[in-house]
Formats: structure tokens, sequence, C-alpha cells
């Protein structure tokens, strides 16, 4: 379990602080150094669920529905279900602390926070300081969830967790569960 408190931080100088870790709310602090933070577009399908990304120092850019996001300090960046977006991220000699929530939270959350705040310490991620794609297929495997890269279909994605989750967990990226 991820206990309220408890800070990670990578090689690279990701630092990140779980605020909160219930039901209702699931909510980490990060702290991201230059260049880092970008995922692939994405979409969470989950319905009712909400992901909120407030910056509360530097600046980052995001995106949601195609549209490319500049944020400082008090925007917010707020994800509804069925949204494509990219996290907020820096650019070359930018840094940024943000606050990433997400409500309620899902079965699928307590699993990809445990199981890549993990690889983060480890150095397991890639140049961004995000999960790798065989580790994500590890989490889909062993939590379900209906989060998605945005373009390759579903049913595809499904199948390409099934057969990669079992060479991320050769590889050491094994989804963690409590």
């Amino acid at each position: 379990m991820i206990e309220p408190g408890a800070t990670y931080r990578s090689p690279r100088g990701t630092v990140v602080e779980v605020l909160d870790n219930r039901p209702e709310r699931f909510a980490i602090r990060r702290t991201l150094p230059s260049g880092t933070g970008r995922t692939a577009p994405h979409r969470h399908m989950e319905p009712g669920a909400v992901e909120r990304f407030t910056l509360l120092e530097g600046t980052a850019t995001g995106k949601l529905g195609g549209e490319q996001r500049r944020l400082g300090p008090g925007d917010v960046l707020e994800v509804r279900s069925g949204d494509v977006h990219v996290h907020p991220h820096t650019g070359a000699g930018e840094t940024a602390t943000l606050e990433h929530a997400i409500e309620p939270r899902e079965p699928f959350v307590p699993v990809y926070f445990a199981s890549w705040l993990t690889w983060l310490e480890r150095g397991h991620v890639d140049r961004q300081d995000e999960p790798m794609l065989l580790g994500i297929m590890s989490v889909l495997r062993a939590a379900g969830g209906e989060t998605w890269v945005a373009g390759p279909p579903v049913a595809v994605q499904k199948a390409l967790a099934a057969l990669l989750a079992p060479v991320a967990n050769r590889r050491g990226l094994r989804a963690v569960v409590d």
C-alpha cells in the first residue's frame, strides 16, 4: 500500500510525495526536473473519473483533446473520462512541481502507482521518468483498468497486454499488487 507521506526519488531527480490514497481520492505531489514527465497520448475510460493536474511551481506543457496547453503556477489541467491527454511535462531548462489527483481512485490506480514508484526509484523507467511500455502491459494485465493509448484499437492493446506482461515480468517489470 502506498502510504501518504511516503516520498520516492528517481536517479534523474524526479521526486514524488504521496498526499492521499483513499477510495475517494488519490493524489501525489511531483517535482519534474528538466525534460521529464511526458506521457504518450492516452485516455482513461472509467466512468465518472476525473484526473486533475494543478501546477504549483515552474512551467510545464500538457495536452488535452489535441490542444497543447502551457501551464504556470495555479493553472489546472482537468481530464474527464474519455479525454485524450498528455500529462504536463517540462522542456529543456524547465522545472515544475505539480499536484496530480485522481477522483475517485479506481482499482487500477494503486497498482499503477505502486509499480511506477518502485520502478522510478530503481531507474527502470524511460527518459521521461515514466513507465516503459512493458511495465504498463504488466500493470494492465495484473490490475485491469481502462487506460489505453490513443490510436490503436483497444482490443489490440488488450491482446498485447496478455502477450507482453509475461515478458515484462521476466525483465523485472512486474506489477506491484498489494
